[in-house]
């Protein structure tokens, strides 16, 4: 008895704890609720996309520098194998966050926080984690959105629009079949502030883009050349990038502008109609450096295996291995991309794609300092091919197969034979 009574006398402070926590619970969560609603609930999104690729890549056979552990530029003697095998790859999968709250009378804050993951191995090239995306917050009311941050530009998003919703770049993020293999312009730029109007006169949308380079406005020099880098890029909006796009239920045509947008100066036109049950896309890009000293780009293959490591190593794409010195130095470009998609029947559906590019090098300096004539070399034409089929089983979830060819070939002094890069891919595409 004087145990029981002993116990109870030892627990009813937790006991009047324990009510006063129930009480105090309902009205903490209360005001939670409060709060996030006048603040917006935020949404969470994300995609996973996973291909089984199998890849058969070559790149030029310049076989061994003079000197032991440097690699030749210029006279390749065919070509060699330079990935072949089986690869589980993540194809920008990402997760991320984003909302809007109201500040004020017809006035809110919008956000979004993206981040990049690599589903295949945990890790990106660079063994982190998460890569950053597009990561912005600004305002938004009747008279448009004006954002700050980091943010894809309005060149790289024009071949998307938000009143047809529609995607002219068929194989978006893919490896060898992504138009950014073979075209520049695809930039996230870091310093961004953005301004995008509403859907004016039923189809109609403005974007401009103002780019920080938030360079030093100290001069630098530039290997092999005589002119250094002023680094005057140090002002406001030292990049830019506009586009305008029109868009009804069965068409839509853009064109965008980049002035000095990673050091690249490009115009890009899209266009793309529906006709029953198939729909017709083209695009079409010219591009040049900004200065002298500048080289275009950047250049990718979306291929996330990395090649052999025997002979000259200069990176996955096939523009590195045409321009005659390590990594990728081109002074222009034009190119085009035509493509359809076939809505066959129910959840089937098939697309095809055709890309081309031409590249001129950046002139190679045969001395330095410069005291003769730069080596010039002719340019690189590069074709593109990819074909496959999707079967959606709802608008978040596809499964689909493709098959994808680049070719790439240039000046003879470099190499007599074209390289060839092809795979064959099986994939899996879930948004949330």
């Amino acid at each position: 008895m004087s145990f029981q009574r002993n116990l109870f006398q030892h627990n009813g402070p937790v006991n009047r704890s324990k009510q006063f926590a129930q009480k105090l619970l309902p009205a903490a969560l209360g005001l939670l609720i409060s709060v996030n609603a006048s603040a917006g609930f935020p949404t969470i999104y994300g995609k996973i996309d996973l291909t089984l690729s199998q890849y058969n890549l070559e790149k030029n056979d310049f076989g061994a520098g003079a000197i032991a552990g440097t690699f030749k530029n210029t006279g390749a003697a065919g070509t060699t194998t330079e990935l072949n095998n089986t690869s589980l790859e993540s194809n920008s999968s990402r997760f991320g966050i984003k909302g809007d709250a109201d500040v004020a009378e017809g006035l809110k804050v919008v956000y979004k926080i993206e981040y990049g993951v690599d589903v295949d191995n945990g890790t990106n090239s660079n063994g982190r984690e998460l890569t950053q995306r597009n990561i912005t917050a600004g305002l938004q009311g009747d008279w448009g959105t004006i954002i700050g941050g980091k943010n894809d530009t309005p060149l790289k998003t024009l071949q998307t629009n938000s009143v047809y919703q529609s995607d002219i770049d068929r194989f978006n993020d893919l490896p060898l079949a992504d138009i950014g293999t073979y075209l520049v312009g695809e930039n996230r730029t870091d310093n961004t502030i953005q301004y995008s109007s509403p859907i004016l006169f039923g189809g109609l949308e403005i974007n401009l883009a103002a780019i920080q380079s938030e360079e030093t406005g100290v001069a630098v020099p530039v290997a092999g050349t005589a002119t250094p880098n002023p680094q005057n890029d140090n002002g406001f909006a030292a990049g830019k990038s506009f586009s305008v796009v029109y868009g009804k239920a069965k068409w839509y045509a853009g064109v965008a502008v980049d002035n000095n947008v990673a050091a690249t100066d490009a115009v890009r036109a899209v266009g793309e109609v529906t006709v029953g049950p198939v729909k017709i896309g083209a695009i079409y890009q010219t591009a040049k450096r900004h200065e002298d000293f500048d080289v275009i780009g950047p250049f990718s293959t979306f291929i996330n295996s990395t090649g052999t490591t025997v002979g000259a190593q200069n990176g996955l794409n096939p523009f590195s291995e045409w321009d005659g010195v390590a990594g990728s130095s081109y002074k222009k470009q034009n190119g085009y991309v035509v493509n359809a998609l076939w809505k066959i029947a129910g959840p089937w559906s098939a697309k095809i794609q055709y890309g081309h590019s031409t590249s001129t090098p950046t002139p190679v300096p045969t001395t330095v300092p410069p005291t003769t004539a730069p080596t010039e070399y002719e340019d690189v034409d590069v074709d593109a091919i990819a074909a496959g089929v999707d079967y959606k089983f709802n608008d978040a979830t596809r499964v689909f197969a493709y098959y994808a060819t680049v070719k790439a070939e240039g000046d003879a002094r470099i190499s007599t034979e074209a390289t060839t890069d092809k795979t064959f891919a099986l994939g899996f595409d879930f948004k949330f």
